[in-house]
């Protein structure tokens, strides 16, 4: 008799055995399913080749077996020995089948495994291709960051220079556009004292040619009352009255000349005025070619010169202009 196996899953061989009795008992095949549901436990690859060595025990159990002698086999009822035989050969039949059953599922299965580690290794050499390639568009692309980068640090070196270049620049034109503001408010400044000084001006001679107009009026009106009164004393002094008329005629005729004469000199203030005035509009046409001049980053000199020039020319013509008028109300 075969010594009881135990296997690494805890099914012992002693227990299949006694499974198979106990089913033999109960007028049922022993199957490997049924061995199983009454163990409890157990897979099919494990109970089968243990079922299988009960099969193959049972002949000698039973006292079939061809090796015994006949004393044993005559002791054994022939209908015991025909039953026996057929559960061993049905027992056998269905091991059989089991066992072909198990061997077509550990087939499959293999092929199964099989046909799985191939899919898996193609797996893996696509995935290591798609690796691989993905390693070279990384490198590829690391290669054109770092170029990237040593561009934008080139560009950002530039940019920096270029704005260090424009804070300096900005800062010259800061310096020069204070330098303008200042000679800006002292050209204002200058020009607002000529034009104080140009309206007292005009102020001093239209008082002055006022009192002179109503000083002359008054001696016209004197002169008039002492004609009238010589004219009436003409009768009695017609000599006096007439030496006398022609004395007052003189001195009307003197008075009439300073009142021309004041009529010169306000004229020649108001020339005066118109000078002042031009002279203003000289400083302020000077004043916006220099902020012009200013923010083109040039000198005002050549603006002074020409706007001097134009001065010149202006009071020069003023002074022509002036000695005409003097000319025509000269007396002849």
């Amino acid at each position: 008799m075969n010594t009881p196996k135990t296997t690494s899953r805890g099914v012992q061989e002693a227990d299949v055995w006694a499974a198979a009795d106990a089913l033999i008992a109960q007028g049922l095949r022993p199957t490997i399913e049924r061995v199983r549901q009454h163990i409890g436990r157990g897979s099919p690859n494990t109970v089968s080749p243990m079922l299988e060595n009960w099969f193959a025990t049972l002949g000698r159990r039973l006292g079939v077996a061809g090796e015994q002698d006949a004393a044993q086999a005559s002791s054994v009822p022939e209908p015991i020995q025909r039953m026996a035989q057929e559960l061993w050969n049905t027992a056998r039949e269905e091991a059989l089948q089991s066992a072909s059953a198990a061997l077509a599922e550990r087939e499959a299965a293999l092929q199964a495994a099989e046909a799985e580690q191939a899919a898996q290794k193609e797996q893996l050499l696509q995935r290591e291709t798609a690796m691989q390639a993905q390693k070279e568009a990384m490198n590829q692309a690391l290669q054109l960051a770092q170029a990237q980068a040593q561009d934008l640090a080139r560009r950002l070196d530039d940019v920096q220079q270029h704005l260090q270049d424009r804070d300096e620049r900005m800062e010259e034109l800061r310096e020069a556009l204070a330098q303008a503001s200042r000679q800006k408010e002292s050209l204002q400044q200058k020009h607002s004292e000529e034009m104080q000084a140009a309206a007292l001006e005009r102020q001093r001679l239209a008082e002055q040619y006022a009192g002179n107009e109503r000083h002359m009026l008054n001696e016209v009106d004197r002169a008039r009352q002492e004609l009238s009164n010589a004219k009436k004393a003409a009768q009695e002094q017609e000599r006096k009255a007439e030496a006398r008329s022609q004395e007052l005629q003189a001195r009307l005729e003197r008075s009439e000349q300073e009142i021309l004469n004041l009529h010169t000199q306000l004229q020649a203030a108001q020339n005066a005025a118109a000078l002042a005035q031009e002279r203003a509009a000289d400083i302020k046409s000077l004043l916006e070619a220099q902020q012009r001049m200013a923010a083109a980053g040039s000198t005002a000199e050549p603006g002074a010169l020409m706007a001097s020039g134009a001065r010149k020319s202006n009071l020069s013509a003023a002074r022509r202009s002036m000695l005409r008028m003097r000319e025509r109300r000269s007396p002849r």
